[in-house]
């Protein structure tokens, strides 16, 4: 390799991942800027050797250029950290901030994520009261607002999601309530470029309420062409996932490559020669780019489109580019974006599943050749799909713990139909422009378009509640720890390579690989933690119940009782009956759960039970709940406060 040639970005992405993973636990500056210095240095040594030691030091420029990497990537990363991490005041104060996205309509609030411009430069998450002025909110628009904004908190309940690092991951700092009284709009509005895309966005959204199309459906197109997917229902996002087609739903690839192509057609008249190509490459890509804009430059869009604009400028100079270094290069400048997506899990299966297309794919399909062009069609699809999921499977199952058993035949027959929809919704849309015009041809090719949507979107969602309605469609409770994912991975690429080359090397590695994972499955099921009964978090409402085998089972009835447990005494109480009453005896109990009722008093609870822990779970107010607490100091017995530090399990 030519040391001042280009170097393949794999080799860069690697310690820019580096980097990043160790930011996480990197606090020494000093260190950083050494390896920093090194890096430089051996740089520019490289570009002053003699021709004798040429060769054998040829290495100095990637090792230098890796090590440069690693310590700029690992500062930029805790760069990003310190901007989510910050202690706002413990009181109301007033701030000026702008949104950044479309407000989300809550059954309560308006969610809007603000970015406080004054007196601190920070991403929040606020609520507003849900009135005409708040929904009148839109990207841009700047607010003073005077809050008490609180870092983002886990509930503490057991499996649950982290939800305090996926928002620190996404780079907010906070979060509040806002009533009414609490904000106003300043009328200034910042017109960025994205602010207006988001604008844009929401004009095509309310044009696509004009299309006559079922909540479900308008949902549905939203997210296919925009990435908007606010209006999806829970029962369609779970009918989607289990039916292993919840890809589609995400803007991805896929999507971005078909809209491409249309774009490609609309400037196909410029020609494919001389300065006409030229400008049809510039305004290809600056449509592309104003459309990945209008999503709202999710993950899987930033890297189709970079793909894209890499294979637009190739093009120009009549060059293939190498499909690994070309995703390589994406992820590259993604991550240099914002280099939290390194730990985004749409960015993980986003970017394993193109890797798993570019790397199975080919291999899978050269085991059979089709004699017929639709055969090859719908190989080449199958193919496409079973080598995205061979990508994607060992995470889905580490994040989720679910396998959809259909995906394969249902992705065979929806992927098809989402390319019509695309395309329908892009010309459904350009003819609504003339449609008050009131021209008969246009209102009929209108009419006809609208029929084949709105057809095509019912096809797909009944597919889709079809493969739902199977036994067994979706594999649930299949969590596997990180070391099988990595056993897993192994295991693929070991059998990939023995199909294709016979070595008997990778079939010793892949059946190495499936009897550790045996293995480690036999040995966390050994050391599984034994049941519980859990007293959960669930804001300012009441939840208790069984732990069993991973599986909540909910406590059945909730009044005064003691509640079944094997080896230790528990008592919940959920109506306080003993109010100025006297009992001739003390019952000793390990626990003694108080919830729902306001007015419990351990001066008169003292008189009944001796309890050697006392919990509040979060159906208590927080002023009764800290009376509670000082009598259970006094009378030195444990307290657990739900809302403060998370659920409480007791062992089986």
């Amino acid at each position: 390799m030519n040391l001042r040639g280009q170097v393949p970005f794999l080799r860069l992405l690697i310690p820019l991942v580096v980097g990043i993973l160790f930011g996480r636990f990197i606090t020494s500056a000093v260190s950083l800027l050494i390896i920093g210095i090194l890096g430089v240095t051996l740089i520019l040594f490289s570009f002053f050797k003699s021709s004798k030691s040429f060769y054998s030091l040829r290495w100095m420029f990637g090792v230098g250029l890796m090590l440069f990497v690693f310590s700029f990537s690992t500062q930029y990363f805790r760069h990003f950290k310190e901007f989510s991490s910050y202690t706002f005041a413990q009181e109301k104060s007033k701030y000026i901030g702008e949104i950044m996205e479309i407000p989300q309509k809550k059954k309560r609030s308006i969610a809007c994520e603000v970015e406080l411009i004054y007196p601190v430069n920070k991403k929040t998450l606020l609520y507003f009261e849900s009135d005409e002025r708040s929904k009148s909110l839109m990207p841009g628009d700047q607010v003073i607002i005077s809050a008490f904004i609180k870092p983002f908190k886990n509930l503490g309940n057991p499996n649950e999601f982290d939800y305090k690092g996926f928002m620190a991951r996404k780079g907010f700092s906070g979060t509040a309530y806002i009533n009414s009284s609490g904000w106003v709009n300043t009328g200034k509005r910042n017109r960025t470029i994205k602010n207006e895309a988001l604008l844009l966005r929401a004009k095509l959204l309310d044009r696509y309420k004009s299309f006559e199309l079922s909540n479900d459906e308008f949902a549905f197109l939203s997210a296919v062409t925009l990435g908007y997917k606010d209006d999806l229902s829970n029962e369609l996002k779970n009918a989607f996932s289990a039916s292993g087609t919840s890809h589609v739903l995400a803007v991805s690839g896929l999507h971005v490559g078909i809209i491409y192509f249309i774009i490609i057609s609309l400037f196909s008249f410029l020609g494919n020669r001389g300065r006409s190509f030229l400008l049809k490459q510039i305004l290809v890509l600056l449509t592309l780019w104003a459309y990945v804009f209008i999503t709202g430059m999710p993950v899987s869009v930033v890297r189709a489109a970079i793909m894209l604009t890499l294979f637009s400028i190739g093009s120009l100079f009549h060059r293939k580019g190498y499909h690994y270094n070309t995703l390589s290069v994406a992820a590259f400048f993604v991550l240099l974006i914002d280099p939290y997506y390194l730990f985004d899990v749409g960015f993980q299966l986003s970017f394993a599943a193109v890797f798993a297309i570019l790397f199975f794919q080919p291999k899978i399909a050269k085991l059979y050749t089709p004699k017929h062009k639709i055969a090859t069609y719908i190989w080449n699809l199958m193919t496409v799909s079973l080598a995205a999921q061979l990508g994607v499977f060992p995470l889905v199952l580490y994040y989720f713990g679910t396998f959809p058993t259909y995906f394969f035949v249902a992705n065979l027959m929806v992927l098809p139909l989402i390319g019509v929809i695309i395309y329908a919704a892009v010309a459904l849309t350009f003819f609504s422009l003339f449609a008050t015009l009131n021209i008969s041809f246009i209102n009929l090719v209108y009419t006809l378009i609208q029929f084949t949507l709105q057809f095509t979107i019912k096809c797909v969602l009944k597919i889709i509640y079809f493969f739902e309605s199977f036994p067994l469609a979706l594999i649930n409770e299949s969590h596997i720890s990180f070391l099988q994912v990595c056993l897993l991975f192994i295991g693929l690429f070991s059998l990939m390579f023995y199909i294709l080359r016979s070595r008997a090397n990778m079939l010793i590695l892949f059946l190495l690989s499936i009897l550790l994972m045996l293995a480690t499955n036999t040995y966390s099921h050994i050391l599984k933690p034994n049941s519980h009964l859990v007293v959960y978090n669930s804001f300012d409402q009441r939840d208790m119940g069984y732990l069993i085998k991973g599986r909540k089972v909910a406590l059945e009835g909730w009044s005064n009782r003691i509640v079944e447990h094997p080896s230790a005494s528990v008592v919940l109480l959920t109506e306080n009956i003993y109010k100025s009453k006297m009992s001739d005896s003390i019952l000793s109990v390990d626990y003694l759960i108080l919830s729902s009722d306001n007015s419990f008093s351990m001066k008169e609870l003292e008189l009944f039970f001796m309890p050697k822990t006392v919990i509040v779970d979060a159906s208590i107010s927080k002023f009764t709940a800290q009376e509670l607490k000082k009598d259970c100091e006094k009378l030195e017995v444990s307290f657990h406060d739900i809302s403060e530090s998370g659920a409480y399990s007791i062992n089986f």
